[in-house]
């Protein structure tokens, strides 16, 4: 038997690889055929690349795959292989005839060396909406003004960041075996409901259009991390160091920041001055104050010791209010701190005609009990936890599909979602429900996770998106929000996108 090293392999293939610079050569040797380009990352060769260069070649006699330096590429997720191997394995495949790695975030210079007759993506492209860079618009341009077309494949597709993500997770029952279990895999693979990868483009192209008010109080989220020493000997109470003090944006003034990517326009109507949410939120105060929520944290545990906060907001301009008919979804996200007046609001939304209105109230330790939704009359979305259910229903340990049904009924609410904590959430609309479990598989905190599923969900639910996309679009934002510690950083489109591509 003949068998051929990895050296002479890599030989026979080197020569496909080429220069950017070196496309021009080739579109100067190929006279009379027709030179189709395929651009991506291209990380993990697999079957559906396979499929998408197939499809590609067909369309003409040269196929050329440029792929993106590593330097450039801004998923979530850092790439598998570096860019000399991801043009090793393309050039070793038969159908491809030529390599080049392009040293920029687009395919803008290949294009203009190679002059393709063909410019070929996936389907993922073929809403230009959705393309918040611009540049397959760029790029599109450009190939016809080089007498060229654009082509989106329509075979199956399989997703490059799923694989990666769970490439390394053992089956569950060898978990248990440290050598075998993968802790990098933070999400739950929820292929087994069917959701689609276009029904999530689908959503994000539908919520890029929507003009949003949103009504709350923001909260200053400062966080105190502490090395504890001892029992402090004059006081006797716990003693410690401060090692470190940060604040965060957090409550209505957090909604604002993680709807800033996914939506056209958010007008936010909070209290005291908040800094910047997002170059598209314009922000306008109805109280002076600020809200200022202290927690003391061990430093080696990562274990809350205390937490304090500032007294509630008073002196409230309600007349400062807008007109809800002016937006297409109103969001109430009322955490019980003396900003939303429950008569003001609901006279509002009983004088829209068209606005969309959603709502949350939040039960913390300062109003437990005593904040509830109940307070608001005549919402189209309202979403709300286990214990903000089981207050309103002065009842305990209901199973979730019972609790959502006798929630529905109180509240006379159309789309209702009430989340469960690591096990999940409900979606109920009009008799139809939905149970999903939760997305996240790892938690470094849970703090703002119910504020990115209310911001994201009640956007899917004012696109009268079924009850599945409701309970999946407010998870994936909470499962990204519990990657960090409490609203460090907002959760956006594009990290939407690539959990996406993780779970469905």
């Amino acid at each position: 038997m003949i068998t051929t090293s990895p050296s002479t392999a890599a030989f026979r293939t080197a020569h496909k690889i080429v220069p950017v610079d070196g496309l021009s050569a080739v579109r100067e040797q190929s006279p009379g055929r027709r030179i189709v380009l395929c651009h991506g990352a291209f990380d993990l060769v697999h079957m559906g690349h396979l499929i998408h260069f197939e499809e590609a070649r067909a369309l003409g006699d040269v196929l050329v795959v440029t792929i993106t330096a590593d330097r450039h590429i801004t998923k979530k997720r850092s790439v598998s292989f570096s860019q000399d191997y991801r043009a090793r394995q393309l050039a070793a495949l038969e159908v491809v005839d030529y390599v080049a790695i392009v040293d920029e975030p687009s395919a803008v210079t290949p294009i203009e060396r190679l002059r393709p007759d063909v410019y070929v993506k996936g389907p993922e492209y073929a809403n230009l909406l959705l393309d918040k860079t611009a540049n397959i618009v760029r790029e599109k341009a450009l190939v016809e003004a080089h007498g060229g077309s654009i082509h989106f494949t329509n075979g199956a597709t399989f997703s490059s960041t799923k694989l990666a993500h769970f490439l390394l997770a053992a089956p569950e029952a060898s978990q248990s075996d440290p050598l075998l279990s993968n802790d990098r895999v933070l999400f739950r693979d929820l292929s087994a409901f069917g959701f689609t990868l276009e029904q999530l483009k689908g959503f994000l192209g539908g919520a890029s259009a929507l003009r949003v008010c949103l009504i709350g109080e923001t909260i200053v989220d400062e966080w105190v991390d502490v090395q504890l020493t001892n029992l402090s000997q004059k006081s006797r109470c716990m003693a410690g160091l401060e090692v470190a003090r940060s604040r965060q944006i957090g409550g209505t003034g957090a909604i604002a920041r993680h709807l800033s990517t996914f939506v056209a326009t958010v007008d936010c109507f909070t209290n005291g001055p908040v800094g910047a949410l997002g170059a598209n939120v314009t922000s306008t105060s109805i109280a002076d104050d600020q809200l200022v929520k202290s927690r003391f944290v061990d430093c080696d545990t990562g274990f809350r010791i205390f937490e304090s906060k500032s007294p509630d907001l008073r002196r409230i301009r309600h007349d400062a209010l807008p007109d809800f008919d002016a937006y297409d979804v109103v969001l109430i996200s009322d955490f019980g701190h003396g900003l939303i007046d429950a008569p003001s609001i609901n006279a509002r939304i009983a004088g829209r005609s068209r606005a969309f209105v959603a709502a949350m109230a939040q039960v913390n330790s300062t109003n437990y009990g005593y904040n509830l939704p109940t307070k608001f009359v005549g919402v189209d979305y309202c979403s709300l936890n286990r214990t903000e259910a089981e207050l309103c229903l002065r009842d305990r340990g209901l199973p979730l599909a019972l609790l959502v049904e006798r929630m529905a009924a109180l509240l006379q609410v159309p789309t209702l979602s009430v989340t469960d904590g690591e096990h999940g959430a409900m979606v109920a609309r009009r008799g139809e429900q939905f149970i999903l479990p939760a997305v996240s598989t790892n938690v470094v905190d849970t703090i703002g996770c119910g504020d990115a599923y209310f911001a994201l969900s009640s956007l899917a639910a004012a696109l009268h998106c079924p009850p599945g996309i409701i309970a999946v679009a407010g998870s994936i934002g909470a499962a990204a929000v519990a990657q960090r510690r409490g609203n460090e950083a907002p959760t956006c489109d594009q990290e939407f996108l690539t959990i996406g591509k993780i779970v469905v």
